[in-house]
Protein backbone atom coordinates (compact mmCIF):
# COMPACT_ATOMS: atom_id res chain seq x y z
CA UNK A 1 0.00 0.00 0.00
CA UNK A 2 1.93 3.32 -0.67
CA UNK A 3 2.05 5.98 2.13
CA UNK A 4 -0.25 8.58 2.20
CA UNK A 5 1.42 12.21 1.61
CA UNK A 6 2.42 14.10 4.40
CA UNK A 7 -0.22 16.60 6.00
CA UNK A 8 0.41 20.51 5.53
CA UNK A 9 0.38 20.42 8.96
CA UNK A 10 2.31 17.42 9.93
CA UNK A 11 6.25 17.96 10.44
CA UNK A 12 9.01 15.42 10.21
CA UNK A 13 11.03 14.11 12.38
CA UNK A 14 13.30 17.45 11.80
CA UNK A 15 11.05 19.14 13.91
CA UNK A 16 8.87 22.18 13.30
CA UNK A 17 9.51 24.34 10.03
CA UNK A 18 10.80 27.61 10.30
CA UNK A 19 7.84 29.08 7.97
CA UNK A 20 5.38 27.10 9.72
CA UNK A 21 6.30 29.07 13.12
CA UNK A 22 6.70 31.88 11.08
CA UNK A 23 3.05 31.53 10.18
CA UNK A 24 1.58 30.71 13.28
CA UNK A 25 3.35 34.17 14.68
CA UNK A 26 1.68 35.97 12.25
CA UNK A 27 -2.29 34.61 13.06
CA UNK A 28 -1.30 35.06 17.12
CA UNK A 29 -0.27 38.53 16.13
CA UNK A 30 -3.46 39.17 14.08
CA UNK A 31 -5.88 37.45 16.85
CA UNK A 32 -3.88 39.85 19.30
CA UNK A 33 -4.81 42.80 17.18
CA UNK A 34 -8.05 41.73 16.88
CA UNK A 35 -8.86 41.13 20.78
CA UNK A 36 -7.36 45.02 21.09
CA UNK A 37 -9.38 46.70 18.18
CA UNK A 38 -12.45 45.29 20.41
CA UNK A 39 -12.72 48.58 21.72
CA UNK A 40 -13.11 50.49 19.12
CA UNK A 41 -16.59 50.65 16.98
CA UNK A 42 -16.59 49.02 13.32
CA UNK A 43 -19.19 50.95 12.00
CA UNK A 44 -20.58 49.62 9.26
CA UNK A 45 -19.38 49.10 5.89
CA UNK A 46 -21.01 52.59 4.57
CA UNK A 47 -19.82 54.74 7.70
CA UNK A 48 -17.00 52.72 8.73
CA UNK A 49 -15.68 53.38 12.44
CA UNK A 50 -12.00 53.81 13.69
CA UNK A 51 -11.99 50.37 14.28
CA UNK A 52 -13.34 48.79 10.84
CA UNK A 53 -9.57 48.83 9.17
CA UNK A 54 -7.23 48.01 11.67
CA UNK A 55 -9.85 44.73 12.27
CA UNK A 56 -9.67 44.33 7.90
CA UNK A 57 -5.77 44.12 7.99
CA UNK A 58 -5.80 41.98 10.94
CA UNK A 59 -8.19 39.40 9.35
CA UNK A 60 -5.59 40.10 6.27
CA UNK A 61 -2.28 39.42 8.50
CA UNK A 62 -4.48 36.03 9.99
CA UNK A 63 -4.85 34.52 6.25
CA UNK A 64 -1.71 34.98 5.37
CA UNK A 65 -0.43 34.01 8.53
CA UNK A 66 -2.48 30.42 7.74
CA UNK A 67 -1.66 30.32 4.14
CA UNK A 68 2.48 30.30 5.09
CA UNK A 69 1.68 28.01 8.03
CA UNK A 70 -0.13 25.28 6.24
CA UNK A 71 1.50 25.48 2.41
CA UNK A 72 4.67 26.46 4.16
CA UNK A 73 7.45 23.36 4.94
CA UNK A 74 10.09 24.14 2.02
CA UNK A 75 12.38 25.98 5.33
CA UNK A 76 14.93 24.35 7.41
CA UNK A 77 13.79 23.35 10.46
CA UNK A 78 13.82 25.86 13.05
CA UNK A 79 15.95 24.63 15.76
CA UNK A 80 18.55 24.07 12.68
CA UNK A 81 18.58 28.11 12.11
CA UNK A 82 21.73 29.97 12.58
CA UNK A 83 20.36 33.60 14.04
CA UNK A 84 23.38 35.12 11.96
CA UNK A 85 21.77 38.83 11.92
CA UNK A 86 19.76 38.44 15.48
CA UNK A 87 22.21 41.33 16.75
CA UNK A 88 21.69 43.46 13.86
CA UNK A 89 17.62 42.58 14.28
CA UNK A 90 18.01 43.24 18.03
CA UNK A 91 19.61 47.08 17.09
CA UNK A 92 16.81 47.63 14.64
CA UNK A 93 14.40 46.68 17.44
CA UNK A 94 15.82 49.11 20.01
CA UNK A 95 16.01 51.95 17.53
CA UNK A 96 12.36 51.41 17.11
CA UNK A 97 11.83 51.36 20.56
CA UNK A 98 13.99 55.00 20.77
CA UNK A 99 11.79 56.21 18.21
CA UNK A 100 8.46 55.55 19.55
CA UNK A 101 9.89 57.14 23.23
CA UNK A 102 11.36 60.07 21.51
CA UNK A 103 8.06 60.46 19.51
CA UNK A 104 6.49 62.70 21.93
CA UNK A 105 9.04 64.37 23.29
CA UNK A 106 10.93 66.38 19.98
CA UNK A 107 8.03 65.47 17.79
CA UNK A 108 7.46 63.64 14.62
CA UNK A 109 9.56 65.13 12.29
CA UNK A 110 12.73 65.17 14.04
CA UNK A 111 12.47 61.88 15.64
CA UNK A 112 11.70 60.24 11.92
CA UNK A 113 14.21 62.54 10.79
CA UNK A 114 17.08 60.87 13.50
CA UNK A 115 15.57 57.22 13.04
CA UNK A 116 16.28 57.32 9.46
CA UNK A 117 19.95 59.17 10.03
CA UNK A 118 20.67 56.19 11.95
CA UNK A 119 19.06 53.27 10.30
CA UNK A 120 20.54 54.17 6.70
CA UNK A 121 23.33 55.56 8.04
CA UNK A 122 24.84 53.52 10.70
CA UNK A 123 22.82 50.22 10.06
CA UNK A 124 22.53 50.26 6.27
CA UNK A 125 25.61 52.40 5.65
CA UNK A 126 24.53 54.30 2.68
CA UNK A 127 26.13 57.92 1.02
CA UNK A 128 25.43 60.59 3.80
CA UNK A 129 24.29 62.87 1.39
CA UNK A 130 21.72 59.95 0.22
CA UNK A 131 20.84 59.69 3.79
CA UNK A 132 20.46 62.75 5.02
CA UNK A 133 18.38 63.50 1.37
CA UNK A 134 15.68 60.69 2.31
CA UNK A 135 15.81 61.31 5.79
CA UNK A 136 14.58 64.79 5.77
CA UNK A 137 12.99 64.40 2.48
CA UNK A 138 10.89 61.64 4.22
CA UNK A 139 10.41 63.17 7.30
CA UNK A 140 8.76 66.45 5.28
CA UNK A 141 6.85 64.73 3.27
CA UNK A 142 5.13 62.17 5.31
CA UNK A 143 4.53 64.73 7.87
CA UNK A 144 2.83 66.67 5.38
CA UNK A 145 1.02 64.12 3.79
CA UNK A 146 -0.22 62.53 7.28
CA UNK A 147 -0.71 65.72 9.68
CA UNK A 148 -1.84 68.34 7.18
CA UNK A 149 -3.90 66.47 3.71
CA UNK A 150 -5.20 63.74 6.07
CA UNK A 151 -5.53 65.94 9.21
CA UNK A 152 -4.16 63.40 11.55
CA UNK A 153 -2.56 64.69 14.87
CA UNK A 154 0.76 63.89 14.82
CA UNK A 155 3.40 65.22 17.78
CA UNK A 156 5.13 68.10 16.95
CA UNK A 157 7.85 68.20 20.07
CA UNK A 158 8.40 71.26 22.08
CA UNK A 159 9.47 73.71 19.52
CA UNK A 160 6.37 73.16 18.02
CA UNK A 161 8.23 71.11 14.53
Amino acid sequence: MPESPESPLQEDSRGLKSDRFSGAVLIALACWIAWLNLEFPLGTLADPGPGYVPLLLAVGLGVIGLLVALFGGGSEPLRGIRWTEARRALVILVACAALTFALERIGYRLSVFAFLVFFLGVIERKHPLAVLAVAAGFSIVSFHVVAVMLGVPLPRGPWGF
